[in-house]
């Protein structure tokens, strides 16, 4: 199971955002330069998104500046 931060363990589905999230961030760190103009901006805006989700879960997702979000 996973833990936030906090130590408090995450449901499965909430384990599940998580791990959507940081697939998209990899996939954006790694191919985001592959992807048209409006994939990449609506998948930016979808990692803003689930970015908000992590800071609710106490994930700490960090920040995302780099990926242009």
């Amino acid at each position: 199971m996973m833990q936030n931060h906090m130590g408090a363990e995450l449901t499965e589905p909430e384990a599940k955002l998580v791990d959507c999230y940081r697939s998209l961030a990899s996939t954006l760190q790694m191919h985001g330069e592959d992807l048209s103009p409006f994939a990449r901006r609506n998948a930016l805006k979808a990692l803003a998104a689930l970015w908000q989700v992590m800071n609710g879960l106490d994930m700490d997702p960090g920040q995302v500046y780099d990926l242009g979000a």
